[in-house]
């Protein structure tokens, strides 16, 4: 059976879809309930908040069965591109519920000047039938799919008030019920704006080089490997790799850096960043639908699959309430009218539980306060893969890095030059960088930058070679010269060695130096610090993150001096990527929830056990994104206190967010057990506290992370889309 089911998942198609008019979690849950009928579907996620509702199917299955699904529904299931742009509706209601309330008005004042029903009944009904449509129509369709949603109590409750001729609670709560509609969905269309934005970013068309000269096709057609040209000004189309010319390019709505970055042939480019000076062509290394920018679309708008445990408590909590509410409204239109009679003012009672019962704020309180995180997080180029991983990172209690790449740069460079025999230091220096000219190692090459940075000049080099896994020699002016391990350079280990310091003790990478035949000496390298890795790491401490361990596969002295640098807590070294493992598992036992933070490539394994993996400079990398739950598109750690100030920021507002709307709906329902609430009230009760959630929740989009210090921000503002 367990294979079985395997291989019917296997040969599931996941199909992606806008949604036209899906404003709320009422709409999500009758869409999915709708397109779940349909026979092949296996699963289906609605997002109200990105407009999205994606559909596990079985190949068979053609879209224009589920698009009929979606219609009964009430809803129009568009085309999903990678990245294209695509606009909202919704404006148009605008006109027509501002007319209904002005009847309305007009008819409340006619009615208290005690004029002739026949004069005011009409406006009232005009004005419910010009608010309410939209209303009754999606009632009438949740009923037919078996579902009590608001929409079906909102609809009862006015037909009831209809029923007692309470004509002006009835337009009054119609009339709240589609402004309340209408300033939700001008409010989630800002949580959909920074994807929508980011879609808009690429350009449709590429300008296309081959030796017949430039033609322009669309983004969509154009082949990897394929050359292609951009001008100042204008955005890159496609990923691809410089292949001539020289420019400044402004990545920050990928990698989220505030300035714009050099580009010359060899580097990369990303699919919708801005070519600011020169004109530049461009070997296409991914095709339209594969960019690094329609990645981040995809995952972005897959991030709400990943429910926070609040999410997931307030789910259960809505699932519950509703029923009760209804069946004490029920009961109170029933037993005490069987008792005390007067059946229409306990009708009325009911009515307003009823309203009372939509639980509308409570359900949208959690997910638009993680969505407006995850778009705010994706302006500073951080890509966070659901909710789950924002409350996560909130609770973090101790942190785990990587060494190279994370806390250093990973780019060696000269500490130190020990000399021999009175050898001059910039001659052992120079011809140490002469004999390496020709050598890729990292090593070399922090050779090469001394001799460049000290002035240097390098003499001339005959017979230069290679020497696998012992170094490199070379002729210099009659004399050999070597450069590598103390076995290969050495020539008289038990009298030159003990001269100096052995590495392990210096905590150093070293190369030995020999010239003529004599041990001339030693240069010392190092691993760069980040600049701003201590900073990065107090903060945190004040922050509330106490307990900081670099787990490195170095050598142990190495790793040490650069912990005892950084103020780091513990250091393990070397390790092996399953022992770093075992030492993140061991580090969750102790202290619960932890992140680690690395390259996201050879430390995958160790991202996937933490908490919390997140990976750096992740853009371009696939592999760096699959391995995180949160990938930093670029190298800056300076991210990390603000993106803990974030998670903590948004916990915060869930919680305020969820006690507004719970409070809010005990106290109308104190209010209403007597009586005392009239049912424009009760609409407010949910339509206004679903507003001042998402307002709330809003405020996210505009966080500046205050806890962090003003030296460590990433930067004044976040680049804008």
């Amino acid at each position: 059976m367990t294979d079985s089911k395997a291989r019917q998942s296997s040969r599931l198609q996941r199909k992606t879809f806008r949604v036209s008019e899906m404003d709320c979690a009422d709409c999500a849950t009758g869409l999915e309930e709708a397109i779940r009928r349909v026979p092949g579907v296996q699963q289906v996620r609605a997002a109200f908040h990105t407009g999205t509702v994606q559909v596990w199917v079985s190949p068979e299955v053609e879209e224009s069965v589920l698009q009929e699904a979606a219609q009964r529904a009430g809803y129009r299931l568009l085309p999903h591109p990678a990245a294209h742009s695509h606009a909202e509706g919704g404006h148009q209601r605008k006109g027509v519920v501002v007319l209904a309330s002005l009847l309305g008005i007009v008819a409340f004042v006619l009615q208290k000047q005690q004029v002739s029903a026949w004069m005011f009944v009409p406006l009232y009904l005009t004005a419910i039938v010009l608010a309410g449509v939209p209303t009754f129509i999606a009632a009438w369709r949740a009923v037919r799919q078996r579902m009590l949603d608001t929409n079906v109590l909102m609809s009862i409750a006015v037909l009831g008030a209809i029923g007692l001729q309470e004509w002006a609670e009835a337009t009054t709560v119609v009339c709240l019920f589609a402004i309340g509609n209408l300033l939700e969905h001008l409010t989630t269309e800002r949580t959909r704006r920074a994807i929508r934005q980011l879609m808009d970013s690429a350009p449709e068309t590429a300008t296309v080089v081959t030796p017949e000269g430039t033609h322009t096709v669309p983004a969509a057609l154009v082949r990897q490997d394929e050359r292609i040209r951009i001008r100042a000004g204008e955005r890159f189309p496609l990923d691809g790799e410089i292949v001539e010319g020289y420019s400044d390019v402004d990545q920050s709505m990928i990698t989220g850096e505030s300035r714009p970055v050099p580009k010359s042939p060899g580097d990369t480019v990303f699919a919708g960043t801005l070519n600011q000076t020169g004109m530049v062509d461009v070997r296409v290394t991914r095709t339209y639908e594969n960019t690094t920018l329609a990645r981040l679309i995809h995952l972005v708008e897959e991030a709400q699959e990943h429910k926070a445990p609040l999410q997931h408590l307030v789910d259960r909590f809505a699932r519950v309430y509703t029923p009760v509410v209804i069946a004490l409204a029920v009961l109170i239109s029933t037993i005490p009218s069987l008792i005390w009679g007067d059946f229409d003012r306990w009708f009325f009672r009911s009515l307003s539980l009823l309203l009372i019962a939509c639980p509308c704020a409570l359900v949208i309180s959690t997910p638009v306060a993680l969505v407006a995180a995850l778009g705010t997080a994706s302006r500073l180029g951080v890509l966070i893969k659901g909710g789950i991983y924002v409350e996560a990172m909130a609770q973090v209690r101790a942190m785990v890095y990587d060494k190279t790449g994370t806390l250093t740069t990973g780019k060696m460079r000269v500490r130190e030059v020990q000399c021999l025999d009175n050898v001059p230091e910039g001659q052992l220096l120079a011809m140490a960088a002469a004999v390496e000219t020709a050598s890729t190692h990292p090593l070399a090459e922090a050779l090469r930058e001394e001799a460049s940075r000290r002035g240097l000049s390098l003499p001339s080099v005959r017979d230069s070679r290679v020497v696998p896994g012992k170094g490199v020699q070379g002729m210099i002016d009659g004399k050999w010269c070597k450069v590598g391990s103390a076995e290969f350079a050495c020539t008289h280990l038990v009298q030159d060695m003990p001269l100096l310091p052995s590495a392990e003790e210096e905590e150093a990478t070293q190369v030995w130096v020999q010239i003529d035949g004599k041990t001339a000496g030693r240069i010392l390298f190092e691993d760069t610090r980040r600049a701003e890795a201590a900073q990065v790491v107090r903060e945190l401490r004040r922050m509330g993150i106490d307990y900081h361990v670099m787990l490195s596969g170095d050598r142990e002295p190495i790793a040490r001096r650069i912990a005892r640098d950084l103020g780091l807590d513990e250091v393990r070294a070397p390790l092996l990527p399953e022992e770093k493992v075992e030492a993140v598992r061991e580090l969750r036992e102790r202290f619960g929830a932890v992140a680690m933070i690395g390259d996201g490539i050879n430390d995958a394994p160790a991202l996937k056990v933490a908490t919390v993996g997140i990976a750096m400079g992740a853009a371009g990398s696939d592999a760096a994104i699959e391995a995180a739950d949160i990938a930093l598109m670029n190298d800056d750690l300076r991210l990390l206190p603000y993106l803990v100030g974030l998670s903590r920021a948004t916990v915060s507002i869930i919680r305020q967010n969820i006690a507004l709307a719970v409070g809010t709906k005990l106290l109308l329902l104190f209010i209403a057990a007597p009586g005392y609430l009239p049912l424009w009230l009760a609409v407010m009760g949910d339509t206004g506290v679903s507003l001042l959630v998402t307002l709330n929740a809003l405020r996210l989009f505009k966080h500046r992370h205050e806890e962090v210090s003003e030296e460590l921000r990433p930067s004044d503002e976040p680049p804008r889309l």
